[in-house]
């Protein structure tokens, strides 16, 4: 009986979620790594306080602008996307996406609040507004609709063209936080909050 249930629930995690191969936000694609300078394309960095992080547990370097009221970005950066960088030394001196100019890095990007989502953010081929309703959500996605929480949220995996593959064989191996995922939290039956969350390392 217990193997019974076990193998139900995870035929259940095995189609969980929906999965899209392309996030634009503001025509720039947000599923690979992009450069500093392309970050002031989706927001405006000038004005904004940044700060510097080394994360210890992945070695990475992270900038993130201070949130304001309606946004939060932080630009990842990892090693293996930028082989012309040599040591750490480089990141010093840069406190600001400016400076760090074509250095690629992975974007997360939240709208804390959808009414000022004023980006065109497009998902697959699916335009995504601040008038984006849960009722439209379970169109696009009703996997990922069917997991849903009793809060509103709900994921939809972001997967590289490569990974769809192994993502069909084995759908249990790919699951937020450690795949990339779109968050959409909904309230009222309308979008209240989106994200682009990019995979967990440790």
């Amino acid at each position: 009986m217990s193997l019974c249930v076990l193998s139900t629930i995870s035929h259940a995690n095995a189609i969980s979620y929906n999965y899209v191969t392309s996030i634009k936000v503001n025509q720039i694609e947000l599923n690979a790594p992009v450069s500093a300078d392309q970050i002031n394309k989706l927001v405006k960095t000038e004005s904004t306080k940044t700060h510097r992080t080394y994360s210890e547990c992945t070695g990475n370097y992270e900038y993130s602008l201070n949130p304001s009221s309606n946004q939060a970005l932080t630009f990842e950066i990892f090693a293996e996307d930028n082989p012309q960088i040599k040591n750490e030394q480089f990141y010093q001196d840069k406190s600001n996406f400016k400076q760090l100019g074509q250095t690629k890095g992975r974007v997360w990007l939240t709208w804390n609040n959808s009414k000022d989502m004023n980006d065109k953010i497009v998902v697959n081929n699916t335009q995504i507004t601040p008038q984006y309703t849960l009722q439209q959500f379970k169109q696009d996605f009703k996997h990922s609709a069917q997991s849903m929480n009793p809060k509103g949220d709900a994921q939809v995996l972001i997967l590289e063209v490569e990974q769809v593959k192994e993502f069909m064989k084995h759908p249990e191996d790919f699951s937020p936080p450690y795949t990339a995922y779109l968050n959409f939290s909904f309230k009222n039956g309308k979008l209240a909050q989106f994200s682009i969350q990019q995979a967990l390392a440790c």
